[in-house]
């Protein structure tokens, strides 16, 4: 054992507790007393002890965060109902979108519709009326003859007029300095999408001087205009053309279709009034035959021997590329 551990504390050295500061002093360890015991603490009972100080004291923030919690349980209950609701009217509001956007289309159609029936009575009413005021007859071969001074008095543009027998095609021709003109005006000077017959603006007035020579028409659905010269696409509808009539003031060509070909618009050869070398007007003629869709029975013989052509252009029907539907002619008296 220790000098320290065996030691035996005095009386003396023992703080009197009835002295002031001796309890102090006994807390703060100024006693020479270095291990003194203390009195045991009282054990409180169960039912005394502070474990349900939680319960009886809690902070003030204790009840907000209560709510917080209730009212976080309510909102957890919530979402069903006010998400759903918004679906539900979402999908009430598409098929109400969809019935009036489908009612729109319905109506611009229909507009489109009676727009397009309305200018193509106009168009037939204006070229209906010429022809009973400029075409006082026919001669004896069927052929009208043509009033071009009383002609000139409406359109000084006037430059000839094209017939086909058994077709719809009997029209004024025009030509001006341009080839756009004449796509959306009628020879009266009407602004209206079947346009006119023109002259291809290149071309030497009234036509038939050149090599070729080449007319452009609408193809209207409602077969007017140049519509039938597209359909010769079929061998049998281009077999029952056997003429169409060029007439100027001069003259009155008598030609025969040579064959129907289709080409895409950038197509210049169809549109070029003269050749280059004496075999060039030759070599057209001979790829317009290559991959034509109706061709003459004579065709290969008249295309090596012709000196002039007739070209007749117009749009294709149905059709989503830009493609053009030529029929070439050749004169066979004048």
């Amino acid at each position: 054992m220790s000098d320290y551990q065996g030691k035996r504390f005095k009386a003396s050295q023992i703080p009197d507790p009835s002295k002031p500061g001796a309890a102090r002093a006994v807390r703060q360890g100024r006693t020479s007393s270095p291990q003194q015991p203390h009195a045991p603490r009282p054990v409180t009972p169960t039912s005394h002890r502070r474990q349900d100080t939680p319960t009886a004291y809690r902070p003030s923030s204790y009840g907000t965060a209560k709510k917080q919690a209730r009212t976080t349980r309510q909102l957890s209950d919530a979402p069903s109902n006010y998400a759903e609701q918004p679906r539900k009217k979402r999908r009430s509001i598409i098929p109400i979108l969809l019935i009036i956007v489908g009612i729109g289309l319905i109506v611009a159609a229909a507009a489109i519709f009676i727009n397009a029936q309305i200018g193509y009575k106009q168009a037939s009413d204006s070229y209906q009326k010429i022809e009973k005021q400029y075409v006082s007859d026919k001669d004896a071969s069927g052929v009208p003859i043509i009033d071009f001074d009383a002609l000139a008095q409406t359109n000084p543009e006037v430059v000839g007029w094209i017939y086909a027998p058994s077709t719809n095609i009997n029209y004024p021709v025009v030509q001006t300095n341009n080839n756009s003109k004449y796509l959306n005006t009628l020879f009266d000077g009407t602004s209206n999408a079947s346009g006119a017959i023109f002259l291809d603006s290149d071309d030497t007035a009234p036509g038939m001087v050149d090599q070729q020579t080449t007319i452009y028409g609408h193809h209207m659905n409602d077969g007017s205009m140049f519509n039938v010269i597209s359909d010769t696409t079929d061998q049998a509808t281009f077999d029952s053309i056997e003429y169409v009539y060029y007439i100027t003031r001069d003259a009155t060509y008598k030609l025969r279709p040579l064959a129907t070909k289709v080409v895409e618009d950038t197509y210049a050869k169809a549109r070029t009034p003269n050749f280059e070398g004496d075999d060039g007007l030759k070599n057209y003629l001979s790829e317009m035959l290559d991959g034509a869709s109706a061709v003459a029975s004579d065709a290969t013989d008249r295309a090596a021997s012709a000196t002039k052509v007739v070209t007749l252009v117009t749009c294709r029907s149905l059709s989503l590329s830009n493609t053009r539907a030529v029929m070439v002619l050749t004169p066979v008296e004048e």
